[in-house]
C-alpha cells in the first residue's frame, strides 16, 4: 500500500466545500449541522480494521493491472477459476487509484469525506422537525449507531446513497437525481435493492394514505427502475442485478454470520437502535400518514432480522419520521444569525483541518487482529501462497492473504459468502462451531493449519497423532499434517532459504 505521505499541495481539492460565511446565508442550524458533519468525517476517517475492505482493495489493484473486472474468482484454493460477481468493483477501483496516486491515507479521507455527506445529507433531511435540539438528537442518534455500523468498506457509499434517494422522495432534490444515484449503487453495493424498498414502501404508504394511485411516488419507482437497470452499462452487466437474489439464495448459511444475524441488543449501540420504535411512536401519536410511517416500520423490522440493517434502518427511520416531529417542546429553531454561527462553522472548519493532518499521518491499516506474525513466518518456509501446499484458514485471515499476495493467495475460506461453495462453507462452520472435522480437514488434504488458539478446532488438533503444532501463542497457533510432502519445512531443521 502507499505510504502515508503529508498532504500534497493539490489536495485542497479533497477538502468538503464549506459554505460561504455570511451573515445572509449562514445561521445557527446550519453551522450546528456543520458541526455533526465533522464528527461524521472523524467516524468515516478512522484506521481501517475492517476484513472485507482488504480483499475490495486486493481486487481493485487486480482491475488496474488488467484493465478489466475479474468474472472468476482469483483467490482461493477450491474454487480457482470459478464465476465470481465482483459486486462492488466500482468501489474496489476507486480504492486502487487512491492509493497508487496519492497513498493509503487518501482512503481514510475518502471514507472520511462519505460519512461528512452522510451525516451533511441526513441534518437536511432532519430539517422539517424545525427545532435544533430535535434535529440534534436526530442525527446524534445515526451518529452513535454509526460508530460501529458505518465500517469502512463500500457499504458506505449504499448508505450515502440510501440518504439521497430519500432527499429526493421528500422533495429535497429532483426527480431525475435517481437515475445516476442508482447506477452508481448498483455499481458499488448490492444494498441497492433496499433503496428500490424503501421507494416501494413510500408509494405503498401513500396510496394508503390517500386511497389513489400515488402518481407522484410510482414515478419516484419508475425512474429508480430505469436507473437500475442502466447500471447493467458497465463491465458486468446484468450479474450485479442478479446479485442480491442470489445471496439472499444463501439465508441458511448466512445465518451463521454475525452481520446477517438477528442483533442480540447485548452492547449499547444495538439498543440505541430501539429508540428508533420511539420516534415511530412518537411520530404516529403527531398522525404522520402511512407514506413515513410504512418504510419506518419496514426498515425497523429490518433492523431487528439482521445487525447489518441497523445503520441503514436508522437513517431512513430518522429521515421519514422527521417531518411529524416538528411540534416537539422546544424554542431554539437554529435562525439565529450572526457572530456566533460564524464562530461555530470556523472551530469546526479548524477540526476537520486537523483531523486531516492527524489521518495524513496516522497508521492506514490497523492488523492486529490478523496473524501477521505467523504468516510471515509461514512465508519465510514457503507454506502460504505456494502452489504445493493447502493450508487452512479461517474466513477473515482469507481476507488478509488476499491483500498480501493477490492471485497467489490460494485462500481456504475468507468473507466472500456469496462465492464459495456450500461445500466451502459448511467445511468452514465445521471448524469454527464444531463439527465432524477429521472429515473436513481429510476430505479437503490440508497440509498447514493457521487457527486461533483455545478454540474447538485448536483442542482437536492438539489431540491428533498426525498433526504436529510448531509455533503458537496465545492468540494463533500454526500446525503441520506429519504426513505431508511439505512438513520438513516446519521442523526446526529447515532453514529458509535467504
Amino acid at each position: 500500500m502507499g505510504g502515508n505521505r503529508l498532504l500534497p499541495p493539490q489536495s485542497d481539492r479533497l477538502l468538503p466545500a464549506i459554505p460561504e460565511v455570511t451573515r445572509d446565508r449562514l445561521d445557527l442550524a446550519s453551522a450546528v449541522g456543520w458541526v455533526l458533519a465533522v464528527a461524521g468525517f472523524m467516524i468515516g476517517s478512522r484506521t481501517i480494521a475492517d476484513n472485507s475492505f482488504l480483499t475490495h482493495l486486493a481486487t481493485g489493484e487486480l482491475i488496474l493491472d488488467a484493465a478489466a473486472v475479474p468474472t472468476t474468482d482469483p483467490y482461493s484454493l477450491l474454487g480457482n477459476g470459478q464465476s465470481w460477481t465482483v459486486q462492488s468493483w466500482l468501489v474496489s477501483l476507486v480504492y486502487a487509484v487512491a492509493d497508487r496516486q496519492f497513498g493509503g491515507w487518501s482512503i481514510r479521507v475518502l471514507h472520511g469525506l462519505v460519512t461528512l455527506a452522510i451525516t451533511r445529507g441526513l441534518w437536511r433531511l432532519t430539517s422539517p422537525a424545525r427545532q435544533l435540539l430535535t434535529r440534534v438528537g436526530l442525527v446524534g442518534l445515526t451518529l452513535l449507531v454509526g460508530t460501529s455500523l458505518w465500517t469502512p468498506r463500500p457499504l458506505l457509499f449504499g448508505l450515502l446513497a440510501m440518504v439521497v434517494v430519500l432527499q429526493v422522495a421528500q422533495g429535497m432534490r429532483p426527480r431525475w437525481w435517481l437515475l445516476p444515484v442508482f447506477w452508481f449503487w448498483v455499481n458499488a453495493h448490492g444494498s441497492f435493492v433496499l433503496g428500490a424498498v424503501v421507494l416501494g414502501a413510500i408509494a405503498l404508504g401513500a396510496a394508503i394514505d390517500t386511497r389513489a394511485v400515488p402518481r407522484a411516488e410510482l414515478k419516484l419507482v419508475l425512474t429508480a427502475a430505469v436507473g437500475c437497470l442502466a447500471g447493467m452499462i458497465g463491465p458486468l452487466g446484468w450479474r450485479l442485478l442478479w446479485f442480491p437474489l442470489h445471496l439472499l439464495g444463501r439465508g441458511d448459511v448466512l445465518e451463521h454470520v454475525a452481520e446477517w444475524g438477528s442483533p442480540s441488543f447485548r452492547s449499547p449501540v444495538q439498543q440505541l437502535f430501539l429508540v428508533s420504535l420511539a420516534l415511530i411512536a412518537v411520530g404516529a401519536s403527531h398522525r404522520a400518514g402511512w407514506r413515513a410511517l410504512l418504510p419506518a416500520l419496514v426498515f425497523f423490522v429490518a433492523g431487528l432480522m439482521a445487525a447489518r440493517n441497523l445503520g441503514v434502518g436508522t437513517i431512513v427511520i430518522v429521515a421519514m419520521m422527521a417531518p411529524s416531529l416538528q411540534h416537539l417542546a422546544g424554542s431554539v429553531d437554529g435562525a439565529t444569525r450572526g457572530r456566533m454561527p460564524r464562530l461555530v462553522v470556523g472551530m469546526a472548519a479548524v477540526v476537520l483541518a486537523l483531523a486531516l493532518w492527524a489521518t495524513s499521518r496516522g497508521t492506514v491499516l490497523d492488523l492486529e487482529e490478523f496473524p501477521t506474525d505467523e504468516v510471515t513466518w509461514l512465508d519465510a518456509r514457503s507454506l502460504v501462497a505456494d502452489s504445493d501446499v493447502r493450508l487452512l484458514q479461517r474466513d477473515y485471515v482469507g481476507n488478509y492473504l488476499t491483500l498480501r499476495y493477490g492471485p497467489e493467495a490460494r485462500v481456504f475460506m475468507d468473507d466472500r459468502y456469496d462465492f464459495h461453495s456450500r461445500d466451502v462453507l459448511n467445511d468452514h462452520a465445521a471448524l469454527l462451531l464444531g463439527g465432524d472435522m477429521a472429515a473436513v480437514v481429510d476430505r479437503n488434504g490440508f497440509d498447514v493449519a493457521l487457527w486461533a488458539t483455545s478454540t474447538p478446532f485448536h483442542r482437536w488438533i492438539e489431540a491428533q497423532d498426525d498433526w504436529e503444532i510448531v509455533r503458537s501463542d496465545e492468540s494463533w497457533f500454526v500446525a503441520c499434517r506429519t504426513t505431508s510432502a511439505v512438513h520438513d519445512r516446519c521442523t526446526p531443521s529447515y532453514r529458509p532459504l535467504e
